[in-house]
């Protein structure tokens, strides 16, 4: 059985796209003939993202008044934004009596205030045309932890209480918005951050899936097939190994 997406019409933006399921997921909507803004703060790998249908912007997450900027002038050229799949996340494995100040403080930045700053931005436009879909990413970690990823998993953790009181908010006006857990993908900040024991690990008893996979889950929940679904943890979950 196999699900296909039609996207005509529609205008999405990917926050996070230069790699990992941001850019997994800024292509499948580009190939469902969506139009994609792709959005993300490396340059050099964005600028390798090539497809009639998809514009590449760069943004740093962590500038409020960028985002606003970017968010505004998206839906001035565009006329509206549909969707948005909001991927951006920092993680960096250090204990928690050597996390120092700016390191604590960039994960707030970029993974929780910079989440926030694009919704403050993306309510007032879907709010008006009275539909949308957000899709934010929240982790396992948020609820199980891990050594050395307290400041990882504390934003992850406060991405679910955004989303959850976003989609109170939103819900009056026809536009929903939902957390993913993707659970074990492999994708930059997950690869960079995991030892190789711990991915060895992970092999053996879960297995790890690749950022390809993960975008049937968003492109659902963005779809119309989703249009009865907010507020929600979607969370991906494999089966342990035998």
């Amino acid at each position: 059985m196999k699900m296909l997406f039609d996207f005509s019409g529609k205008t999405v933006l990917v926050v996070g796209a230069a790699s990992g399921i941001g850019r997994a997921s800024a292509m499948a909507c580009a190939e469902a003939n969506a139009n994609v803004i792709a959005v993300d703060i490396n340059e050099a790998e964005l600028n390798t993202l090539n497809h009639a249908r998809l514009e590449t912007l760069i943004l740093d997450i962590s500038d409020s008044q960028a985002v606003e900027k970017i968010i505004n002038q998206c839906a001035k050229k565009y006329g509206h934004i549909d969707a948005a799949i909001l991927t951006s996340a920092i993680q960096k494995r250090t204990p928690i009596d050597s996390l120092t100040d700016e390191e604590w403080q960039r994960h707030l930045d970029i993974n929780l205030s910079g989440i926030f700053y694009l919704l403050r931005s993306l309510f007032p436009v879907m709010k008006a045309q009275k539909s949308g879909a957000i899709v934010a990413f929240t982790s396992g970690l948020a609820t199980n932890g891990w050594p050395g990823a307290a400041a990882y998993a504390t934003t992850k953790a406060g991405i679910v209480g955004l989303v959850k009181s976003a989609a109170h908010e939103l819900r009056p006006f026809g536009v929903r918005i939902n957390a993913v857990s993707p659970g074990l993908v492999l994708t930059p900040v997950f690869l960079d951050s995991a030892s190789s024991d711990e991915l060895a690990m992970y092999e053996r008893s879960l297995g790890l899936s690749k950022p390809e996979e993960v975008v049937p889950t968003l492109l659902y929940l963005i779809s119309d097939a989703g249009e009865t679904i907010s507020g929600n943890v979607v969370e991906r979950r494999l089966i342990p190994r035998a």
